[in-house]
């Protein structure tokens, strides 16, 4: 009886992800989630600032920009407007970051900037470390082209209206809405819209978790609760503080602003800094 084992015959599924091949070497880029302590964000060179803003002590992280980018805002810009929000909308959230991210992130998960409910912060060069929220606000490259298709939904769609608003050019050929920036519309994106945004998430979390958790509710149980909400609802909540807010500031004169302080945008302006 022949042996059933012939090498001639080769497994299909080898060289292929269903056999794992290349699992080792996917793209991702590691996120913060909720409390999740065991993924770290890295900065590299920086400045580290501190201001009063309104009576509360103010963090401001500066992270030397690099490859082409810019931060299209100043301290000075975010500690103004930070000034006319009221601080018990961002009780507790008192360190914000203006990030160089990686060639990686800004080519899989470009975002304006985002909030982490708990950052775990490591100083390249440097044992020293810090944790707890903070905005981070992400440095873009100048004079940029963001392309995305014409099948949007409802959510994008507004979203496309908003970059609009904030002063992107935005064409649109047969398959594509091609978005034109430069460092005065990312400027009024981040600092008009993100930040307020962000903040929105913040006052947000205030309500759902820190305020029901000092009167006794169980805080790990409010924490489950808050990141159960559909994505879309919170986002939701965010964009209407950041719209009312914006509403409120424009209608008293206080923004738009010019940019306060030139220093610290772009990649010449912060040679000279050292972690």
């Amino acid at each position: 009886m022949p042996s059933p084992y012939n090498p001639t015959r080769r497994n299909r599924n080898i060289g292929t992800p269903k056999q794992g091949h290349g699992t080792n070497n996917r793209m991702v880029v590691p996120k913060l989630s909720g409390f999740q302590r065991d993924c770290t964000v890295q900065i590299g060179a920086h400045i580290k600032l501190e201001r009063e803003v309104n009576g509360r002590k103010t963090t401001f992280i500066v992270e030397e920009p690099h490859g082409g980018c810019a931060h299209a805002c100043t301290v000075e810009d975010l500690e103004f407007l930070l000034s006319h929000i009221p601080v018990a909308d961002w009780a507790g959230l008192d360190t914000f970051v203006l990030r160089q991210p990686t060639r990686k992130s800004r080519m899989l998960n470009p975002v304006w900037g985002r909030l982490y409910y708990h950052a775990d912060l490591a100083f390249l060069g440097s044992r020293a470390r810090w944790s707890g929220p903070a905005v981070f606000l992400e440095a873009c490259k100048v004079d940029d082209i963001i392309k995305w298709s014409t099948s949007l939904d409802r959510e994008t769609t507004d979203e496309l209206d908003r970059l609009r608003a904030d002063g992107h050019r935005v064409d649109r050929t047969a398959r594509t809405h091609i978005i034109s920036t430069d460092i005065n519309s990312v400027r009024a994106t981040q600092l008009y819209r993100t930040l307020l945004h962000e903040i929105g998430h913040w006052f947000d979390w205030l309500e759902k978790v820190e305020s029901p958790a000092v009167r006794g509710e169980d805080y790990g149980e409010l924490i489950d609760a808050y990141f159960a909400r559909p994505k879309n609802e919170r986002e939701a909540f965010a964009h209407r503080y950041a719209d009312h807010w914006r509403e409120i500031l424009h209608d008293s004169g206080v923004i738009p602003f010019g940019r306060i302080g030139g220093q610290l945008v772009g990649e010449d302006a912060c040679s000279d800094i050292r972690a």
